[in-house]
């Protein structure tokens, strides 16, 4: 202020100072308030079968498929093929989907993803979280707290906010999500991500839509087989 004979750019930075310095104590408050989710993380393991599926008991074909959340193979093959797969194959009942949760100990973030999803999946609402997880994988991987993003997920999809809140913060499902890690681990032992199965044999690569309608095609054709269990 002219005439007042003191220079103010003191204050402004100090007050800088002191904001920079609250930012960076909010930042780390919310990392804190994170639980930390590793393969090593104590929790029980959930009995039943592996993964969860979408598609018909009686799809002559079933894929499986170890998945990691902050892949950004599986990030497109979710956003660009698997679409086309559910209207083709699924929803046609040609092909049961298995998903099996594989975090790679590679990914920090990824793991918080599993965590949530497996939370929709309390509620019923696995696909749903799966595929916003997916399609917003830039961004909340990228973020300092992606809890809080995964919270905006699970209220877009229309959770019930209390039940997935306490999931969260109990590590209600963790349990499920390191028995698929471990039983992905029995079956193809340092696996990446995406890996899948068709009928319990593991692919090279990616399949592409037309070659899994090729393998539908050519398995619906054969003589009917026993069930399997599943």
């Amino acid at each position: 202020m002219a005439g007042s004979g003191k220079s103010l750019t003191p204050f402004y930075v100090a007050f800088a100072v002191i904001a920079v310095a609250g930012g960076l104590m909010i930042a780390r408050t919310a990392l804190k308030s994170a639980p930390r989710l590793t393969s090593e993380t104590v929790a029980p393991l959930a009995s039943g079968p592996r993964g969860v599926t979408m598609g018909s008991d009686s799809a002559p074909l079933e894929v499986m498929e170890l998945s990691d959340f902050e892949c950004p193979w599986c990030g497109q093959f979710a956003t660009l093929q698997m679409p086309d797969v559910k209207q083709r194959l699924v929803d046609p009942g040609k092909v049961r989907w298995r998903f099996v949760h594989y975090p790679l100990s590679m990914h920090s973030k990824g793991p918080y993803a599993h965590l949530a999803a497996a939370c929709a999946n309390e509620q019923g609402r696995f696909w749903e979280m799966h595929d916003i997880v997916y399609q917003f994988q830039a961004d909340w991987s990228a973020s300092r707290n992606p809890l809080s993003m995964l919270e905006d997920y699970a209220r877009r999809i229309g959770l019930d906010m209390d039940r997935y809140e306490s999931c969260i913060s109990e590590r209600r499902a963790w349990g499920r999500v390191l028995a698929d890690q471990r039983f992905g681990d029995s079956i193809a032992p340092g696996t990446g991500t995406p890996t899948f199965f068709v009928n319990g044999r593991q692919l090279r690569g990616t399949p592409t839509v037309d070659e899994l309608i090729r393998i539908a095609d050519s398995i619906s054709a054969r003589p009917a087989a026993a069930p399997r269990s599943r």
